[in-house]
């Protein structure tokens, strides 16, 4: 199950969660801007996880200067940041909230995200989910840690999603089936 943060005490939650997380890995902690989306995901109504959504338009300068030259006609682009689980729940949230990433780019019809991923989840997204990840810079220290400045090809999974390499994929409406 997921939630949109809607109220202060959900807010809380949210940073708890990334802050958490983060703290564990060694990021500097960030905050969201009034224009970016957070989402919580849970377990057995537990807060276990976190992602957020930033209209490109709405991005940082920092990365908006990181990215501008990699934007072409026809892209509709999303800041995707905050992916945070509790290490509680590893293992069991991970592809709820990259099944909601995919879902929430096709419904607001994202073509592409960006963002500063950490090696391994820049991995994860290429070779364990099949979406392509690309490295559009150089690695580089960004918040406490090594980071990937990388364009992620949403539109390729969400117009793919019947292809046998996307079956990880399962929508929200499955989740309240309990399928997920």
């Amino acid at each position: 199950m997921y939630r949109k943060v809607g109220t202060q005490q959900e807010l809380d939650i949210f940073y708890h969660i990334k802050r958490t997380s983060w703290d564990e890995k060694g990021f500097e902690m960030e905050y969201a801007g009034s224009k970016s989306e957070q989402y919580i995901f849970y377990i057995d109504e537990h807060p276990g996880g976190t992602f957020q959504f930033t209209p490109y338009e709405h991005s940082r300068p920092f990365i908006r200067n990181k990215f501008d030259e990699f934007v072409k006609d026809g892209m509709k682009l999303v800041e995707v940041d905050s992916f945070a689980v509790l290490p509680q729940y590893r293992g069991k949230l991970g592809r709820e909230i990259v099944s909601f990433m995919i879902h929430y780019a096709k419904e607001q019809k994202y073509t592409h995200a960006v963002g500063m991923a950490d090696p391994s989840i820049f991995h994860s997204f290429n070779h364990t989910y099949h979406i392509r990840a690309v490295q559009v810079g150089d690695s580089e220290w960004f918040k406490g840690a090594i980071a990937i400045p990388a364009l992620f090809h949403l539109n390729e999974v969400y117009e793919h999603l019947q292809e046998d390499q996307y079956e990880w994929y399962s929508p929200p409406e499955a989740w309240e089936a309990g399928v997920f």
